[in-house]
């Protein structure tokens, strides 16, 4: 069963912040991994850089753009 979740870019960014230190230390951890891929070890780097520096062309903010919403997906479909 899959399960489904949509909710507003605002509380997804509240989601994130509130693991943030531990997302960036598990990112530090693969990028440090030898035995992991070096796909994996670039996704991880690359995930940190945006962190860090944002992504090209900037950030959009709830209500600008029109609505963005972020849908997590978990499980089989």
């Amino acid at each position: 069963m899959t399960k489904r979740l949509a909710l507003p870019i605002d509380k997804v960014e509240t989601l994130a912040q509130q693991h943030a230190k531990r997302a960036i230390a598990a990112l530090a951890d693969v990028i440090d991994d030898e035995t992991a891929t070096p796909a994996t070890r670039i996704s991880a780097a690359t995930a940190m850089l945006q962190w860090g520096y944002g992504r090209p062309g900037g950030k959009l903010k709830a209500g600008e753009g029109g609505e963005q919403v972020i849908r997590l997906t978990w499980g089989e479909e």
